[in-house]
């Protein structure tokens, strides 16, 4: 048997996936909260189909901000989650932080939770695989924009893009592939290197499609917010932030570089996305949010558990 390396993403997936299991349980709490309209937002629940064979069809959450919000005037962030790891994941690391910061002053939006895992190659880098049994990226891209923004399809200045872990990475190279759909990425502890664990790329063809770097003539048409814990020594994360944003700096990109005290977890990724929700900028017409006086705030939503 293979020796585990001490901060591996594989010496790591034993205790992440526990922890998962924990917030899917802690999670399945604050779905309901959400779903009943409480001062947590609105949480609705969709499956949306798409073109591979492991999973047909995918869910996706929608959540929704409190408050009585026109829902068409609010910019779109897609959050994608790492690996091992879940929509409830996420959505039980974020929801409040993002709250606070809306409270504050931040531009509320809608956050979108995907779910980016796959059955034939595990690590599903967020990607499609080689051999298309998995298909998240265009399943994203397509499918899933369509029917999350089906009231108003925004403009790429009216979308972001944001990962923690193996999402960080899903988040940057969907970004670089895709400057026609998204404006703003921000990655907490990603990576920006192949780490491609399960064979999902499996082609040296793909292998330099999945490559971050080799977009890099395009990184300057983004904003990009990267993020990495000082106390955080996963395997590859460590230091990632720090070369990636060197290569940015070499193409004149614009990017706000955090490397604050925090661990590879949700802590971390809750301390962050308080400060991605200030980052962002939307257009003066995005977010404008009035009120629309006869709605019902949670009109549009579904428990989900």
């Amino acid at each position: 048997m293979a020796r585990v390396r001490p901060g591996s993403k594989r010496y790591l997936s034993v205790v992440a996936g526990i922890l998962a299991l924990l917030l899917v349980n802690i999670s399945g709490i604050t779905n309901l909260d959400l779903a009943q309209g409480s001062d947590l937002g609105n949480l609705a629940k969709i499956s949306v189909a798409s073109p591979e064979k492991d999973f047909p069809v995918r869910t996706v959450y929608i959540w929704t901000p409190p408050g009585n919000y026109d829902r068409s005037t609010l910019p779109v962030v897609y959050l994608l989650h790492g690996w091992p790891g879940s929509p409830s994941s996420m959505i039980a690391g974020v929801t409040k932080p993002l709250i606070a910061a809306f409270n504050k002053g931040a531009k509320p939006f809608i956050a979108v939770f995907p779910d980016g895992n796959a059955k034939t190659h595990v690590d599903s880098e967020w990607s499609d695989s080689y051999d298309q049994k998995a298909m998240i990226e265009t399943w994203l891209t397509t499918n899933v924009i369509q029917s999350v923004e089906s009231d108003r399809i925004r403009s790429n200045t009216e979308r972001a893009i944001v990962g923690f872990s193996m999402g960080g990475y899903g988040a940057g190279i969907i970004g670089l592939h895709h400057p026609e759909l998204f404006t703003q990425i921000a990655t907490i502890s990603g990576y920006f290197i192949i780490d491609d664990l399960t064979g999902a790329f499996g082609t040296i063809e793909k292998i330099k499609y999945q490559t971050p770097s080799n977009f890099l003539p395009v990184a300057n048409k983004f904003s990009w917010f990267v993020s990495e814990g000082k106390n955080d020594f996963t395997h590859p994360i460590r230091g990632q932030a720090v070369i990636w944003t060197s290569k940015l700096k070499s193409v004149k990109a614009k990017y706000l570089l955090d490397q604050p005290p925090g661990y590879h977890d949700f802590t971390f990724v809750g301390n962050e996305i308080g400060k991605i929700a200030n980052w962002l900028i939307w257009p003066k017409n995005a977010a404008a949010a009035a009120p629309k006086p006869s709605a019902s705030a949670n009109a549009d939503t579904s428990t989900s558990n």
